[in-house]
């Protein structure tokens, strides 16, 4: 979620305080209930929205925890995200022992000696701590059903375990985060601006979209009948922790976009990303397709948990689900694309019109395989 060039370089810059940054972070460090003295925090991961860092204390042991500077560029209410993400966490933990799968974490907030969920910083900067979880990986990319299956499970298995809280109770902390609408009139409005005179470029593409405006008129028909969830929102494979010696997935990371919403959107994010085998900016048009045994691999884990709590209404529709989150996603590539790349990142001068190629070549073969994809969503389910 990138709002300018300029705005990209002050919000992913890491912050350095001064000529020690290693004092500066321990004194940060300082301010968070840890066990034992901090002695240790070094930059850790590859995220892109916050500065992370991995913190070690010790006592009579070694503790590790991760450190993170929230970007309030991004997450322009770090209050309601931290408080969001106590909520969930502590009504996950209310239920160890009951409905806790065995092999699953979750994460562990750590609380400021003053019992805050952040710290707030002398130049009013937000920071937050973690339990480290110990022998995980992440993968960038799934490659074969059975991680798409681990996957699928956990988030699956984190929105089962949520059925029963009251999403109403979330606060709204990205606004329009999963509106088809608002994002359509976003590219509206930058077709009528057309700030580079990019316009004539992007025709068949803008042309496609309108063409497949059907699916947003379904998916807005068919909301109201959807039940209100408790979701994650960036379904991601990278937002899943795996156990490096049983390659199972056992940790749901990455909470921030927590919000009410609806099953079909959290689904249709891991047919998104999922069950391709290339990347979002691939110049090869076979890599960037739906693959119906990664598809089938999806499905099998989300059904294996959520088959129980499911309504029927949203069975029916999870392939919609798919097709509406990759419609929106070519969406806002090309809206990015028009108005001059001031959202998305790009490394090229037509990185963005690529990529809204690719989602829509992404979105054509699911709309292709209709009958097979949902042939095994009713195997599954």
């Amino acid at each position: 979620m990138k709002i300018s060039v300029s705005w990209w370089l002050r919000a992913y810059t890491p912050i350095t305080y001064g000529t020690d940054q290693m004092t500066d972070l321990l004194d940060i460090a300082g301010f968070f209930d840890l066990n034992g003295e901090a002695y240790s925090c070094v930059p850790y991961g590859s995220g892109h929205i916050h500065d992370t860092y991995l913190l070690e204390a010790k006592n009579e042991e070694v503790h590790r925890y991760i450190l993170q500077r929230m970007n309030t560029f991004v997450f322009t209410k770090p209050e309601a995200v931290q408080d969001n993400i106590w909520r969930i966490l502590s009504f996950l933990k209310k239920q160890e022992g009951e409905k806790h799968p065995s092999g699953i974490k979750d994460l562990d907030l750590v609380e400021t000696k003053e019992g805050e969920l952040f710290f707030q910083d002398s130049r009013g900067l937000y920071w937050r701590c973690f339990h480290f979880i110990d022998n995980t990986f992440v993968l960038d990319n799934v490659q074969n059903p059975s991680q798409a299956f681990e996957g699928a499970r956990l988030f699956g298995d984190f929105l089962a375990r949520l059925n029963d809280y009251n999403p109403r109770r979330l606060h709204v902390t990205i606004p329009h985060f999963m509106d088809v609408e608002w994002r359509l009139k976003q590219l509206a409005y930058a077709e009528f601006t057309n700030p580079d005179a990019r316009l004539k470029k992007a025709q068949p593409e803008l042309k496609r979209i309108r063409q497949l405006q059907g699916i947003s008129e379904q998916f807005i028909r068919l909301q109201k009948a959807l039940p209100d969830r408790v979701v994650h929102n960036d379904t991601k494979i990278n937002n899943v922790l795996f156990d490096q010696e049983t390659g199972k997935g056992i940790t749901v990371i990455d909470l921030d976009t927590i919000m009410t919403g609806t099953l079909l959107t959290d689904f249709g994010d891991m047919v998104r990303t999922f069950t391709v085998k290339g990347s979002e900016d691939s110049t090869d048009k076979a890599s960037y397709t739906c693959q119906a045994a990664l598809f089938e691999g999806l499905v099998s884990g989300y059904a294996e948990v959520l088959s129980p709590v499911i309504t029927e209404v949203e069975r029916a529709n999870l392939l919609l689900g798919g097709k509406i989150v990759i419609y929106m996603q070519a969406i806002r590539f090309l809206t990015d694309y028009i108005n001059k790349d001031v959202y998305y990142k790009i490394t090229t001068p037509e990185q963005n019109l690529l990529r809204t190629r690719n989602q829509l070549n992404l979105l054509g073969s699911v709309l292709e395989q209709e009958t097979d994809l949902q042939r095994i969503i009713g195997k599954c389910f």
